[in-house]
């Protein structure tokens, strides 16, 4: 069984031994109830939402596996055992210990007496041929799970509409597979995933905020099927949160309009705080559009120049990072202070740079001096310049698709001088 398959077994037995039903159905008290549970049964204190994250109430990487000492204590507080080490699975009695009856004919063979002591029972080679007939039965029952489980987990999830603009609500058809697993969906805008009953037909969703999102029907373990939405800006819109995960709901827009002398785009961190945000703690600044353009895929050019707001005494990291997203794919890059190339995550289409895998120390900057970027996209090779040097360049498979929207996100404050994505003959496309 693989790490994820394993995982789902110890929620299912955290899930019976907690006696409160499925945990799609559980409320905030509940995931309260189950941690302290887990606290005097393990000594481990595992937080609600870690709990929100691993029960599939809060919507999680495809790849997500907690902290090793957090499955451990699950493992422990649900009472689960492997196969292997499963005290209710009787041992197995090893085939050669297997009885032959003295009054069953023996198959003679003449050799010579020297070398061939005794005779074989038909008993040693009926056991003979069923020891080597194991692997082949194994082999066919394996084929037989793998073929039936793609049989069975062949749902789907179509987009049907769509109305409004900001906020949009976005209307859904399902198709749900035959299986015994729980069915949810994750609409692709970090909101909490949604419990899917078996027999249902058609789902909805409130987008409150603009991008490109992939909508997955899924089980706790695999992805069913998959769709995207396009939720549209008409124009640019500068966004402030405290974290990503409050996107879905809990965020301040921004009219995004320069002003001053300097031609500059900037809301003061006062401005911010009189919204409502809370610019004592981490928080973001997004600046974006999107506006559908035409027949605009892998060819393009993109530019900005910016920089962040100025650090004071602070010491933490700070980033600020741009995206250009096609209907079926991205490009992403991010920028970092010295220190902090550990926690870049950079996309290009189907592939992922991470930080902490290999070194991008190419990508870190002054954040607070100004910077300029420039990402030159022809027919799907990329070549990224910040301040006149190369840091990247390569080439992708999988197009963008139609291009739909950009952004330049900070983590703090920023300042935006400008920002763009002109065709490659230089037609503007998005200009601020």
């Amino acid at each position: 069984m693989d790490k994820k398959g394993k995982l789902n077994a110890i929620i299912n037995s955290c899930e019976r031994l907690f006696g409160r039903g499925s945990a799609n159905s559980w409320t905030h008290s509940d995931f309260v109830d189950l941690n302290q549970a887990i606290l005097r049964d393990t000594k481990v204190n595992i937080s609600p939402s870690t709990l929100k994250r691993i029960f599939g109430k809060v919507s999680v990487d495809d790849d997500y596996l907690p902290q090793q000492a957090t499955i451990e204590a699950l493992e422990k507080f649900g009472g689960y055992a492997t196969p292997e080490t499963n005290p209710a699975s009787p041992p197995q009695a090893p085939v050669a210990q297997a009885i032959v009856s003295a009054a069953e004919p023996t198959l003679v063979i003449a050799t010579d007496a020297a070398t061939t002591p005794k005779s074989k029972s038909f008993k040693d080679y009926k056991v003979a041929l069923a020891v080597a007939a194991v692997p082949l039965v194994l082999l066919g029952l394996l084929i037989a799970r793998t073929f039936g489980l793609e049989r069975k987990l062949a749902g789907r999830i179509t987009l049907t509409d769509t109305e409004g603009v900001l906020p949009a609500t976005a209307f859904f058809g399902l198709q749900a597979p035959a299986s015994n697993d729980s069915l949810f969906v994750d609409f692709g805008d970090k909101s909490a995933v949604v419990y899917v009953l078996p027999a249902q037909k058609s789902i909805a969703h409130n987008y409150l905020y603009p991008g490109v999102f992939t909508v997955k029907l899924r089980t706790r373990q695999d992805t069913v099927s998959t769709t995207k939405v396009f939720v549209r800006s008409n124009g640019w819109l500068e966004l402030g949160f405290n974290r990503p995960q409050d996107l879905p709901n809990h965020y301040y827009a921004f009219p995004a309009v320069k002003a001053g002398s300097d031609s500059l785009f900037h809301i003061t961190n006062g401005e911010l705080s009189k919204m409502g945000l809370d610019t004592t703690s981490p928080f973001f600044t997004r600046l974006c559009n999107f506006t559908p353009v035409a027949n605009t895929t892998d060819n393009f050019v993109f530019e900005a120049t910016f920089k962040n707001e100025a650090q004071g005494k602070r010491i933490y990291c700070r980033s600020s990072q741009f995206q250009i997203a096609g209907l079926k794919n991205i490009l992403r890059f991010k920028l970092v202070s010295p220190g902090c190339s550990y926690r870049i995550l950079n996309v290009v289409s189907e592939q992922n740079f991470r930080g902490n895998e290999i070194n991008l120390s190419q990508f870190v900057i002054k954040p607070d001096q100004w910077n300029t970027v420039k990402l030159l996209n022809r027919n799907k090779h990329v070549s990224l310049l910040v301040n006149n040097k190369l840091l990247f360049t390569g080439a992708y498979k999988k197009s963008l698709g139609e291009i739909k929207g950009v952004f330049l996100e900070f983590e703090g404050n920023g300042f935006i001088k400008s920002c763009s994505l002109t065709t490659l003959d230089r037609k503007p496309l998005y200009r601020f």
